[in-house]
């Protein structure tokens, strides 16, 4: 019996090893349900998990960093991919995104804010200009964004228009159109138009 197996040799007792184990982890990834591509892919996912953490450095000297992708960059498909996992979206410790940039937006926390009379004022942005006769000046880079008027009461609308003008910014209308109640609280208003079925 022994003679009989060491006949196959080394190499071959090798082989079914590996075949075993190959076995075992394609049962195994087969099964688990946390990772899709290992479901899905079996043994060959487990390449992915690999080249995911050797392409930071092949990012770094040969190709594109983690905000050079379009439309999604990296690092904005790994912060939807710990959100999809609930392993928490929170990043503290500084950015990849380059702060340096001109017209890089920045927000600052200020634990002492300036009063009111020595605070700069926003500098304007004028859409439309050069190609329009009246172009629109966006005198916020914090505004209202899209609600369908369908999907919240008017007092809320009533409420977000009027916020808007003492803001001094825009509200959208969102898909559900224009209504009287955006324009109660006499803020400019951008209508949402061709995004609705």
């Amino acid at each position: 019996m022994v003679k009989d197996i060491l006949s196959y040799g080394i190499g071959t007792l090798a082989a079914f090893a590996v075949a075993a184990a190959l076995l075992f982890v394609f049962i195994r990834d087969i099964t688990q349900k946390k990772h899709s591509v290992l479901r899905n892919y079996p043994i060959v996912g487990r390449l992915r998990y690999f080249f995911e953490q050797l392409g930071e450095y092949f990012r770094q000297y040969f190709f594109a960093g983690d905000r050079d992708e379009m439309p999604f960059n990296r690092a904005t498909r790994g912060w939807v991919y710990r959100l999809a996992k609930n392993e928490g979206g929170v990043i503290g410790f500084g950015s990849t995104y380059d702060l340096h940039q001109p017209g890089a937006l920045i927000f600052v926390n200020h634990p002492f804010p300036v009063l009111e009379e020595e605070r700069l004022p926003t500098p304007s942005l004028l859409l439309g200009e050069g190609y329009c006769k009246q172009p629109f000046e966006a005198r916020s880079i914090v505004n209202v964004s899209g609600m369908s008027f369908g999907a919240i009461s008017a007092p809320a609308v009533r409420s977000l228009s009027r916020g808007a003008a003492v803001a001094g910014c825009w509200m959208d209308t969102g898909e559900g159109g224009l209504s009287p109640y955006h324009l109660e609280g006499g803020c400019d208003v951008i209508m949402q138009i061709g995004t609705a079925k």
